[in-house]
């Protein structure tokens, strides 16, 4: 039987930490959890679940420094992943501070969107380019999109909007004012301000791109991260189930290349592909119907 809501042995001190949850099986045999550099005892062993997670929630006795986490796993070179547990609505965003450092350092993690969970990274730091390409085992020359905090990050990293082909045609700018943020990905040409894409990891050889998909989530979590970041971050959808957890994201991604720093967890919730409308000329093209209504572009 799931140990869902097992509690745990734990270490001294427990007034000051709760430990809750379940266990998770690993590829690599048993979970070890750290908590505030304390090992939990041996008899914290996996059960056979294949898709539930160990949650480790430190709650410190009070102030805003405490943290709430879900449990770890390995990865290679035996560092751990952070896990950070959220709300869904974002309310208690100040414990994505781990996450936002960890990403100005050139992490690789995963993010809730209003679609899909997405695995990003800086868009400005070529290292954590390269290692979210080699996380996803993408082909160098396969082109990315970018999450965005508004539209002052679409007027920076592109050219904009097509204008109308002729009279009567809607103002596309105004069109796309009215369903973003959404689940939508939009492709515009890019401006030279976008970073250069290394398109040979050996030689090291890298084109400006001519053009880039771009993304306003309306999801609280992400915007959150977003805004602290102070910028966009480059992502690519997760290959995951259709209602991926913590368990489902570390069978996938944990063992793959340099293997992912981190996991923002908002809850189960069901996974779905952005509509991605092509704005490179002068009329928007839909490439996939996804999520986001296409009728406004017919």
């Amino acid at each position: 039987r799931h140990c869902h809501v097992q509690h745990l042995p734990l270490p001294k001190e427990p007034d000051r930490y709760q430990v809750s949850g379940a266990i998770s099986s690993t590829a690599g045999g048993a979970t070890v959890a750290m908590l505030a550099g304390r090992q939990l005892p041996a008899a914290c062993r996996p059960c056979r679940s294949r898709t539930a997670a160990l949650h480790v929630m430190a709650a410190q006795a009070g102030g805003r420094n405490s943290q709430k986490y879900s449990s770890v796993g390995q990865r290679s070179g035996g560092k751990q992943i952070l896990v950070v547990t959220l709300n869904p609505d974002g309310s208690d965003a100040w414990r994505l501070d781990a996450v936002v450092e960890m990403l100005k350092q050139g992490a690789v993690g995963i993010l809730p969107t209003d679609t899909s969970p997405a695995l990003v990274a800086s868009l400005e730091n070529k290292e954590a380019v390269l290692k979210l390409y080699a996380v996803k085992e993408l082909a160098p020359k396969k082109p990315l999109s970018i999450l965005c905090r508004g539209f002052q990050d679409i007027s920076t990293y592109t050219a904009g909007f097509p204008a109308p082909s002729e009279a009567g045609r809607p103002n596309w700018f105004n069109v796309v004012k009215k369903i973003l943020p959404g689940p939508y990905t939009l492709i515009l040409p890019a401006s030279k301000n976008l970073p250069t894409q290394v398109t040979d990891f050996v030689k090291g050889k890298a084109v400006h791109r001519k053009s880039v998909g771009v993304r306003l989530p309306a999801d609280p979590v992400c915007k959150a991260v977003l805004e602290a970041l102070g910028g966009p971050l480059l992502c690519t959808t997760a290959s995951l189930p259709e209602a991926p957890d913590v368990g489902s994201m570390m069978e996938v991604y944990a063992g793959k290349g340099p293997g992912l720093d981190f996991i923002v967890d908002v809850g189960p919730r069901e996974a779905t592909l952005s509509t991605v409308v092509d704005m490179t000329g002068s009329e928007p093209e839909v490439i996939r119907q996804g999520a986001g209504s296409s009728s406004m572009f017919e």
